[in-house]
């Protein structure tokens, strides 16, 4: 567990970091890669889309 208190003293300079909490405590920070990305899956979907990749559902029909 970490201290909500000395997370400042944790959390790096730069970059972007996911907090993982479980009943109310911090039990894990991880620091994001530069390459690494955090989306919604509709978010995805539409990067996917803009990309030019097209999305089918396993019914065969698109998104």
């Amino acid at each position: 567990m970490i201290d909500a208190e000395k997370i400042t003293e944790i959390l790096p300079t730069n970059g972007c970091v996911v907090v993982t909490c479980k009943n109310g405590n911090i039990v894990n920070i991880r620091q994001l890669g530069d390459d690494e990305h955090i989306a919604a899956l509709n978010a995805l979907i539409d990067l996917a889309k803009i990309a030019g990749y097209r999305i089918v559902k396993p019914d065969g029909n698109a998104l």
